[in-house]
């Protein structure tokens, strides 16, 4: 038996809270999603498999959310069935994930050929267990009463009865509230949904792994700009993690730290990160607390204390002024200054819709600099430096097919 790790419930409470940042107009959007969709497929008698299905269906399923143009609050939100097909371009290859695949291809006909469609009524049925539970989730109000809301959440629900869902979804979920108990749990209290996903569900190190990797993704494929970033870190990162001769376990926990270094810029407007002049004070500082919402989305993960700090203190400086902690050189990690390194070469190197990558004496130059001020380590800088060309091999083959996945993610959204 591989060896476990960490565990799916506070993977699903971290990444719950990290699209939450992204999509902060609707409190808890994520839990009540969850909540909702387990309790209706529960009401339908699924069994223990389909439920586990259903859940992570449910978590996961508005992740094609940031590869669409960004609507203002005057236009109507994105449905699922919109969503899918974005979103199966960021987790199609993620094999723990499958069953969600299934749910999205079925969600958007675009990605499934007729054949395919045999033995796959169940999924059609969850995507219409959570198209219902996104509508009653974004139609809450937290500043009113919960059964204030029951009736018009009921006659809208209703509503959406025969094309959109079939009758037994509909039957099933007003069977499900008319409990009252049901309303408050789903506007107070959604992380409940929680208890519904094993603490013992084993997660191995490369489990963990890809599931960074695709969240790697909901963070980076927002833009152009950063398209290729994490990956590209954590490629770095570990290269030079094993130079330094780190444990096979050390380097893959570095790939992980690599691919979620930067999930608290979920909080940072596209306004921001995709402006080409240079900030001003009040766009820096909301830049600057990027870092600590990082440090908040790791913190209560089981097995990730080091990533997280590795992580979240990759803008502390060796000289004291870094940032948001402002730690001393005695209290950044060694996996947190190869992070820092990782992230500065990355960002330098890659090509971005607005500038061409740095040459290889002006990276070198900008990495030295660093050094001189007492910002980075000068002993990993010089393994970086003595290894350069290999070390900018592994993060350029990386970078190009993480590219190549976004580029044709965003095609399939303009199409």
């Amino acid at each position: 038996m591989e060896k476990r790790f960490t565990n799916m419930r506070d993977i699903a409470r971290s990444f719950c809270n990290a699209m939450n940042l992204l999509r902060p107009e609707t409190e808890k959007l994520h839990q009540r999603v969850a909540y909702l969709s387990y309790n209706i497929a529960k009401e339908m008698g699924y069994g223990e498999e389909d439920l586990k299905e259903v859940l992570y269906s449910s978590i996961l399923y508005d992740v094609g959310i940031v590869l669409m143009p960004e609507r203002g609050p005057e236009k109507e939100r994105y449905t699922f069935k919109e969503l899918a097909g974005p979103g199966l371009g960021i987790i199609g290859d993620v094999q723990r994930l499958k069953p969600v695949c299934e749910v999205m291809k079925i969600a958007d006909p675009e990605w499934v050929n007729e054949d395919d469609l045999f033995g796959m009524d169940k999924y059609k049925k969850y995507g219409e267990i959570i198209e219902v539970a996104d509508n009653i989730a974004f139609m809450l109000d937290p500043k009113d009463a919960a059964l204030n809301q029951v009736e018009d959440i009921g006659m809208t629900v209703q509503d959406l009865a025969g094309e959109v869902v079939s009758n037994e979804v509909i039957e099933a979920f007003l069977r499900f509230a008319e409990k009252e108990y049901v309303w408050m749990e789903v506007l107070h209290q959604p992380e409940i949904f929680l208890t519904y996903i094993p603490a013992i569900n084993t997660v191995t190190l490369d489990d963990a792994i890809e599931m960074a990797k695709f969240m790697s993704r909901i963070i980076d494929f927002r833009s152009s700009y950063t398209a290729m970033h994490s990956s590209g870190v954590a490629a770095t990162a570990v290269r030079l993690a094993e130079i330094m001769g780190m444990s096979e376990d050390e380097c893959k926990m570095m790939m992980i730290a690599g691919y979620l270094h930067d999930i608290g810029k979920l909080k940072v407007p596209k306004s921001v990160l995709e402006k080409n002049d240079k900030l001003n004070d009040s766009e820096f500082n909301i830049v600057k607390e990027y870092a600590y919402y990082t440090s908040i989305l790791l913190q209560d993960v089981a097995g990730f204390e080091q990533i997280g700090k590795w992580a979240s203190l990759h803008h502390e400086k060796l000289n004291g002024y870094g940032y948001p902690f402002r730690l001393s050189a005695d209290d950044i990690p060694m996996g947190a200054r190869i992070i820092a390194i990782a992230d500065i070469f990355s960002a330098v190197a890659e090509i971005r819709a607005y500038r061409s990558g740095m040459t290889k004496d002006e990276v070198i130059t900008t990495l030295l600099q660093n050094v001189e001020t007492g910002a980075m380590s000068g002993y990993i800088v010089d393994i970086l430096i003595n290894n350069y060309d290999n070390i900018y091999k592994v993060r350029d083959d990386v970078v190009r097919k993480e590219g190549a996945r976004y580029y044709a993610s965003v095609v399939d959204v303009e199409d």
